[in-house]
């Protein structure tokens, strides 16, 4: 267990004591304070919630309370717990409640999308999206465009995550709704723009989340204006605004932001050639990644629900059976005491009642051969989840080392600045001092050229690692050209366009450029999505 872990129990604790000693009489007034407390103190939010969700009998309140804590789960970094909240919730939804559901969906398509898992955070965004549009509500229709922007983010589609963040912040800009306009605009800030005008609209949200008090989004908002600083080169005010932004996650303990604040905090180290604390960051990032990675937690949630539904429904097949047959026999005494049964009919029946028996023996031995069935493919689940384990375990190995090698690049560049730096001073000199000068050039040369064979190795290395991909590629695709087999490899371990531009040397528009030509060899549309399709061969 983490410390921050650590820190939210000893909220959840506090909570408790707290709640013990006040108890609160009136359910919605307690949810109000978890809603009104959730950007400002998520895990005793999420103690409220748990709270009313077990004391109240009120449907209505049971969904509002599973939401809240789902919210506060996923503030607090615990996606698969507030997932599981939300398909809770969506069990005890009455029919024909669209608010809820877009409501609901709306949370499972963020908590998704945190996790990594797009194609099921569109397909509930697009759920919520409709619903909300019957209900004609726009509230929930900005907060779905607002996760739908966040989504296409992620997924490198800069435009749409604009188009949508957008259509959010008009939405809400009419109804002065300030939580949701300071969300919008931290968003908007979330990929490459006009820096200046983003660092305009990250101090209006800061401005707006400071006078709510609102914490969490706080920490959010300093973490993304120290991104911007850092694309600026500001780094003495970038070290500043992230120093914040990690006292603040600490606070109510945001694991999310912590993994995003050290990652940033890396990106600025290693610009300013602090390389060793920059190697800290990165070491401290994996480490609570690691412990806040649930994909494993989440499958096994999915599958306790969908293992539940199928219970319930074969239960009541057995039961609505089972009355069938009760019915059916109080049918025939009837018949039988009307009509004045015979010895005759009293065979016929035992001898039906001998068929049941046979039949129920039949039956039994068919289940019997299902489980079987069942045990095998349970079997082949187990090693195909191996498989992709062992798979994932090659590509974040394949990343960290093409990560390292940008590292290496980025040093070149500086060792070539500085050469470059001593050509220009050897300009003003003259006979013997000049051609002294230059051996000691050449020695510096010299010195650092074993640098180059390391980067060769690391390529070589990752190429070999990646041999058997490259040729399931040409089988599918054979007219593919050098160039693009080896955009396809590095897109496949999950590098984006400016980890691939340091690494190849050149701009991310040339990269962008790559990657349209090498969607259009693929044959895929404008709506495929290009990485996914690659990881899939």
């Amino acid at each position: 267990m983490g410390k921050y872990q650590h820190i939210s129990l000893f909220i959840i604790f506090v909570s408790a004591c707290i709640f013990r000693a006040f108890p609160a009489s009136d359910p919605d007034s307690l949810l109000d304070k978890a809603e009104q407390g959730l950007y400002s103190n998520p895990a005793q939010s999420a103690f409220f919630a748990q709270q009313v969700f077990k004391q109240s009998e009120d449907v209505n309140q049971k969904i509002r309370s599973l939401c809240l804590y789902a919210q506060a789960e996923r503030f607090l970094g615990n996606y698969d717990g507030g997932i599981q909240a939300l398909y809770q919730a969506e069990e005890i939804v009455p029919y024909g409640n669209n608010k809820w559901k877009s409501k609901i969906y709306n949370q499972m398509s963020a908590s998704y999308c945190s996790l990594g898992d797009y194609t099921k955070a569109i397909e509930l965004s697009d759920e919520a999206i409709a619903l909300s549009k019957v209900e004609n509500d726009s509230v929930i229709m900005a907060q779905a465009y607002n996760n739908r922007g966040i989504i296409h983010m992620y997924i490198n589609e800069s435009e749409q995550a604009e188009r949508f963040f957008h259509l959010a912040l008009d939405i809400n800009r009419r109804h002065r709704n300030l939580k949701s306009i300071a969300a919008n605009l931290n968003n908007l800030c979330l990929y490459p723009g006009d820096i200046k005008q983003q660092i305009r609209w990250i101090s209006e949200a800061i401005v707006i989340n400071r006078n709510l008090n609102a914490v969490w989004s706080l920490s959010e908002n300093y973490n993304n204006l120290g991104r911007l600083y850092y694309y600026e080169k500001k780094y003495a005010q970038a070290v500043v605004v992230l120093k914040k932004a990690h006292e603040l996650a600490s606070k109510v303990g945001a694991r999310g932001i912590i993994c995003d604040n050290y990652e940033y905090f890396a990106m600025v180290y290693a610009a300013t050639g602090e390389y060793k604390k920059a190697y800290e960051q990165q070491a401290a990032l994996y480490s609570l990644s690691k412990e806040i990675q649930s994909g494993s937690k989440l499958r096994t949630v999915e599958q306790n629900i969908a293992e539940k539904r199928l219970l319930s429904q074969q239960q009541e097949t057995e039961r609505k059976e089972q009355e069938y047959k009760i019915e059916q026999l109080r049918r025939n005494i009837l018949t039988i005491i009307i009509v004045g049964c015979s010895l005759a009919v009293i065979g016929l029946l035992l001898h039906q009642r001998f068929k049941r028996k046979k039949k129920l023996q039949l039956i039994n031995t068919q289940y019997r051969l299902e489980q079987s069935e069942h045990e095998v493919a349970k079997l082949k689940v187990q090693q195909q989840k191996m498989e992709l384990e062992k798979a994932q375990t090659e590509l974040a190995t394949n990343k960290q080392e093409i990560t390292d090698f940008a590292v290496f690049l980025q040093s070149r560049n500086e060792l070539l600045e500085k050469i470059r730096e001593m050509i220009r001073q050897s300009y003003k000199m003259e006979g013997a001092e000049l051609i002294a000068y230059l051996k000691k050039i050449n020695a510096f040369i010299a010195q650092n050229l074993n640098g180059e064979k390391t980067g060769n190795i690391t390529l070589q290395h990752i190429d070999e690692k990646n041999q058997e991909f490259v040729g399931r590629l040409v089988l599918r695709h054979p007219n593919l050209t050098q160039g693009e087999k080896h955009l396809a490899t590095l897109l496949r371990v999950e590098l984006s366009t400016k980890e691939i531009a340091m690494l190849t040397g050149t701009t991310p528009k040339t990269i962008n450029m790559n990657r349209y030509r090498l969607r259009k060899s693929l044959g895929l549309s404008a709506e495929d999505d290009l990485v996914a399709y690659i990881r899939s061969i």
